[in-house]
């Protein structure tokens, strides 16, 4: 019987299903084989140091959400790293051996059983109504099942932890790729600055002076109007090109973001009126200062209010939320535009990648690499249907930033 039964449990250990699912199915088991009341799975919350209900099987009744690690009769199993088998002539006292556990409140018998094998993973609770006798032989193999679940969730976490590390790998290749495009875009623009942008310049300021001496209703007019409109836009490309690929000017201060976006924000109040957007804001006050230049970026929530404005060109919410996260400044601009095309998500922060007719493609590539400059993270929510978020995390300013600025202050 018990080769059976052990048997059983690695088939359901080893299965390719949900941890969830394979703990349910030997709760199940033991709940059968024990003739007890209800199972119950606990595992360890490391960071917080708790015991969090996983599954729970049979008469529910009781059966605690959490336990502090050295709580109840699991956090006893779990100090001393032993199974506990107790029983108890009154099932409605509290204290066991004394130990207070209210989830034990009504039961006769109980096993509290450590998952662990080199680590620490959980408990196995068992709990009956009536008084029950543990045969050597089942404590025996209890001991064999709780280290094959321990198996079995050291396995699960080792495959969480390798697709984690695989999605950040894939992360980093993306951003090496991203990189590279950079570089080659900054050695091109510095050969389009010296031999484009002066003749271009030539070329726009003839144009306009034959726009000016023609007459409006001749075909030559227009002629002129579209070469000095061809001009304005390649100049406008050209700009944006030597500011991406610009490395060097950056001038860094100690700043509020909540004034920075204020800035941005007062900047296109005449367009949100335009078309009709409502802008909330949800800034967190008193927030730490960050290490930015001020210019870029304000730069960079122009770029990302100038692209709500034209998803929510018919109206919509434009809601701005700032806040304290462990050492990162948290800025959020969500629209109600309908969102990206999920086909193009992938390259929005790609240089010259655009849907629109007039757009030159480096606005978010501008946007993605100030916020690199400044050791921060940009990252997307897309919704289809509904809006895009664009989060922007900043790393706090050092404390002897923050103390130098506070001096600086208290001067004035």
């Amino acid at each position: 019987m018990g080769y059976n039964i052990l048997s059983k449990i690695i088939e359901f250990t080893d299965s390719e299903e949900p941890l969830e699912k394979r703990l349910e199915n030997v709760g199940a088991l033991l709940l059968n084989f024990f003739a007890f009341d209800q199972c119950a799975v606990y595992l360890l919350d490391r960071e917080e140091r708790k015991l969090n209900l996983a599954v729970a099987i049979g008469n529910k009744l009781g059966c605690q959400q959490e336990y502090n690690k050295d709580e109840g009769l699991p956090g006893l199993a779990m100090k001393h790293g032993k199974p506990i088998f107790a029983t108890h002539s009154q099932p409605n006292k509290e204290l066991w051996r004394g130990v207070f556990d209210q989830g034990a409140l009504g039961f006769a018998t109980v096993i509290c059983c450590p998952v662990k094998d080199d680590i620490f993973y959980g408990i196995l609770y068992l709990k009956s109504r009536e008084k029950k006798s543990i045969s050597p032989k089942k404590k025996k193999l209890l001991d064999v099942i709780a280290l094959q679940l321990s198996t079995a969730i050291k396995n699960y976490e080792c495959i969480i932890n390798l697709t984690h590390t695989n999605t950040k790998m894939k992360d980093m290749q993306a951003r090496l790729i991203h990189a590279e495009k950079l570089l080659a875009l900054g050695e091109m623009a510095a050969t389009l600055t010296h031999e484009i942008r002066n003749p271009l310049m030539s070329i726009g300021g003839f144009a306009k002076r034959l726009h000016q001496q023609l007459n409006p209703d001749s075909s030559q007019f227009m002629y002129a109007n579209r070469i000095i409109k061809g001009v304005e836009r390649l100049e406008k490309l050209m700009d944006g090109i030597v500011h991406f690929s610009k490395k060097d000017g950056c001038e860094f201060s100690t700043e509020d973001i909540n004034n920075i976006i204020e800035d941005a924000a007062l900047f296109f109040e005449d367009d949100f009126k335009r078309h009709n957007i409502t802008v909330v804001r949800d800034v967190a006050l008193n927030l730490p200062k960050i290490e930015a230049d001020r210019q870029q970026l304000r730069l960079v929530f122009n770029n990302l209010m100038a692209n709500a404005i034209q998803a929510m060109a018919n109206g919509g919410t434009l809601t701005i939320q700032t806040r304290h996260k462990d050492n990162w400044i948290v800025t959020e601009v969500c629209d109600t535009g309908g969102g990206i095309d999920p086909k193009i998500m992938g390259n929005i922060f790609n240089p010259f990648y655009t849907t629109k007719e007039t757009g030159t493609g480096l606005g978010l590539a501008i946007t993605h690499t100030i916020i690199t400059n400044h050791k921060g993270i940009i990252e997307v929510n897309n919704k289809m249907g509904v809006g895009v978020t664009f989060v922007i995390k900043l790393p706090v300013a050092t404390i002897c930033e923050q103390l130098a600025v506070n001096s600086e202050q208290l001067k004035k």
